[in-house]
């Protein structure tokens, strides 16, 4: 009893209709005639369907969503696809549908409010696009959607709770840059080794250094010139970086980013070992190599958003244990850092600003 009053409560316009259908039937008693009969038999229909609709239990609904693909690129559409499946067939004159999309979305003005007309069908369903997608992780919480009668009378709601996350990583562009590969003071001998002395390649000579071992020692050179002298071995350059984020809030943040991302793709397409860090967060992907590290970063840069606070400042870093500030030292000690570029620089091709 308590339901029927609430839901009465909420709809006082069907009380004024059956108010009206009472008094037009008590005119049709004592009036007669086919005028008096033909206006109360006319609105009849309307009504007995306007007091079912306000029982219609809406809770019966199940509604599923797809999307063609949860991940994709900035620029890029994705479509998403809506199936409502109900119990029964009770004639629907029509739906508003109305997908609550993530804040950042309703900030840019977008709306999703499409009407559709379901009849008797039990399954129906709907679709829209997104297009022009902006970089980020989007958060797609609940569908609203709601029914009425013909004349407005009766108006009934749900909202159903259906989660999902897209992830749009950032534009990343193919760069021409060459000088990628590892190689040796002299010759360009490809190295995938961290940085050491490479013992089969001898560059010059040296005093002796407490630490050499024995087989380094130059004969001919020592005996030349009186002092113990010992082999100079080739030094191994290791080309793995870190890249850095300068996240102070600007104009070109995004193309920092894009850029970010794009010197990521073009080291990891030459095989090198890319870590990533940025100045406000103390997490570090550590350098590795392949599609995985990839995606990595790209779904970090997908995330990143511009902030003040630098967390690799040295008097920020009492907190840290021993393994992240040896991560920062490194990032740090082997990063190369983007930050944000001239609007001059940008009207270049890109692979000019890296050398910039």
């Amino acid at each position: 009893m308590r339901r029927v009053i609430n839901i009465l409560r909420g709809n006082m316009s069907v009380i004024g209709l059956v108010l009206l259908m009472t008094v037009s039937f008590c005119y049709a008693m004592f009036q007669g005639g086919f005028v008096s009969w033909f206006i109360f038999y006319s609105f009849l229909p309307f009504s007995v369907y306007a007091l079912i609709l306000l029982f219609y239990p809406l809770h019966d609904f199940t509604v599923e969503r797809k999307v063609n693909k949860r991940e994709c690129q900035a620029g890029e559409s994705v479509e998403i696809a809506l199936t409502f499946t109900r119990k029964n067939r009770l004639p629907l004159l029509f739906m508003v549908v109305e997908e609550e999309l993530p804040q950042e979305m309703e900030d840019r003005g977008l709306q999703r409010k499409i009407i559709i007309f379901p009849g008797f069908k039990r399954t129906f369903s709907m679709s829209y696009t997104l297009e022009n997608l902006q970089r980020g992780e989007h958060s797609f919480q609940s569908i609203r959607f709601w029914i009425g009668d013909l004349f407005g009378l009766v108006e009934k709601e749900a909202i159903y709770s259906s989660p999902l996350k897209i992830t749009v990583f950032p534009r990343y562009h193919e760069l021409a840059y060459s000088d990628l590969d590892r190689v040796f003071n002299q010759g360009a001998v490809v190295s995938t080794k961290k940085t050491q002395r490479e013992h089969s390649v001898v560059s010059g000579v040296r005093e002796y250094q407490p630490g050499d071992q024995l087989s380094w020692i130059n004969w001919k050179a020592t005996a030349r010139t009186s002092e113990i002298m010992t082999k100079e071995f080739e030094v191994q350059k290791n080309r793995d970086v870190f890249i850095m984020l300068d996240e102070k809030p600007s104009d070109l943040f995004e193309e920092s980013i894009e850029m970010a991302a794009s010197i990521a793709h073009a080291m990891l397409k030459k095989g090198m070992e890319i870590g990533y860090v940025s100045m406000g967060s103390r997490s570090i992907i550590p350098a590795a190599a392949g599609n995985k590290q990839k995606r990595k970063i790209f779904y970090r840069l997908a995330k990143e958003e511009p902030g003040v606070v630098n967390a690799l400042n040295e008097n920020k870093q009492a907190d840290l244990t021993d393994e992240e500030r040896f991560s920062i030292s490194t990032a740090v000690s082997r990063g190369i850092k983007i930050s944000f570029f001239e609007h001059g620089h940008l009207k270049f091709d890109r692979s000019e600003v890296m050398a910039k």
